[in-house]
């Protein structure tokens, strides 16, 4: 996710903020509602930002239902759902009302009780002062969620650095964790035991097995063949998911699979993303070329990879900031124009046996000597090609 992007969530976070607004105050239920359910168009738009949208949408919408509905400024969300922020405007501290007040599941059945909530009509004055204060929770929500795109970014630096190296790579899952906890991957934890203290990963996200098809009474009592027919026809299965609470903890997440799974992190040599080397087989887990210097990112607007289109540009800079190579080049380009122009007195054997000697001699000299090569260059071209000097054009 690009800082660019980030301009992009606030203009659609701002939507988002009137949509809510707008369906709260309306004058009619069929207008409410309407606004509801575009609300969950808005909500889709954001995750395809960054699934760690999805935590900070949701607490603006509860703030913005809860607000209207309690008439309260309720910055008390930010920290009930574990997003630590410094609220400047004392206006906007939380009210100790709700401090100790347990909050509702948040799921769509309990949302819509809340968002069709009735409220007093809210004047313009009123209206004007919501914003205000939505619009500040907005921009305390980005900063956060920039904040932890950074974090996770210089934690991943950190699994970069250690995991091309072959020795920390034999270690065990148990292993690793236990050294990217002492590398501050995570953050270090203290459980007091007996005799000693322990160190712990503190990871809340919780695994759970989900199956989106159900058998019918009577497909429960046939027998277990017919049972396992009838799985692979529908191909029904138990697949594992997790529950996860908090932006931190889907870093947390994220970083533990990356661990678990021993991925490789390497840093693209053309734009500096992080990215894990493609594998050659369909096996995503399978550990992929650690020698892969370029992503398959699109670059910026060039409608190209990095892979693609990554060491012509490393070549280019290197030719750009080297006098040798710039001559080189030039001194290619004009001899291999005269070979393609005079093929019969410039003969591809003897192009290739200058370009053979023309590249030996550009990896004798260095960019201070510049001068000598210039003129060693000339001679060189000269024995292969003496019409050179006499042409104005080839």
């Amino acid at each position: 996710m690009s800082y660019e992007n980030f301009d992009k969530l606030k203009a659609i976070y701002t939507q988002l903020i009137e949509l809510v607004c707008r369906g709260k105050e309306a004058d009619t239920e069929d207008e409410n509602m309407d606004c509801f359910f575009k609300m969950f168009q808005i909500v889709r738009a954001c995750l395809e930002f960054s699934p760690y949208t999805h935590f900070y949408t949701q607490v603006l919408i509860d703030i913005i239902v809860k607000t209207y509905n309690t008439k309260t400024f309720r910055s008390d969300l930010l920290f009930k759902s574990q997003i630590g922020v410094l609220i400047e405007d004392s206006k906007y501290y939380p009210s100790e009302i709700f401090r100790e007040l347990e909050e509702d599941e948040y799921t769509p059945e309990i949302l819509l009780i809340k968002w069709t909530q009735e409220i007093d009509k809210v004047s313009n004055k009123k209206h004007a002062e919501y914003m205000k204060f939505f619009e500040t929770m907005r921009d305390l929500l980005i900063e956060n969620l920039m904040e932890k795109k950074t974090d996770l970014k210089e934690r991943l630096e950190l699994i970069s650095k250690y995991s091309n190296n072959s020795l920390v790579r034999s270690l065990s899952v148990p292993e690793k964790l236990f050294l990217y906890e002492t590398k501050r991957v995570f953050d270090i934890h203290y459980l007091n035991t007996n005799p000693a203290h322990a160190l712990f990963l503190d990871t809340k996200f919780k695994t759970k097995y989900i199956a989106d098809t159900e058998l019918s009474f009577e497909e429960r009592r046939l027998d277990v063949d017919k049972i396992v027919e009838i799985m692979k026809e529908k191909n029904i299965v138990a697949e594992e998911v997790y529950e996860i609470e908090t932006a931190e903890d889907q870093i947390r997440f994220e970083l533990f699979k990356v661990i678990q799974n021993n991925f490789v992190i390497n840093k693209c040599e053309n734009c500096g993303r992080l990215f894990i080397p493609a594998t050659t087989s369909n096996n995503p887990y399978q550990k992929g070329r650690n020698d892969q210097k370029y992503c398959n990112n699109l670059y910026k607007d060039t409608g190209k990879t990095c892979k693609q289109i990554g060491a012509l540009n490393k070549q280019k800079q290197k030719v750009q900031n080297s006098l040798i190579l710039k001559e080189y080049n030039r001194e290619y380009k004009r001899m291999h124009r005269a070979h393609y122009t005079h093929t019969k007195e410039f003969k591809e054997k003897k192009f290739k046996e200058w370009s053979k000697k023309a590249r030996q001699l550009r990896d004798s000299y260095t960019d201070e000597q510049i001068d000598e090569f210039k003129v060693e260059l000339k001679k060189l071209s000269n024995l292969y090609w003496k019409k050179i000097n006499n042409k104005s054009k080839l």
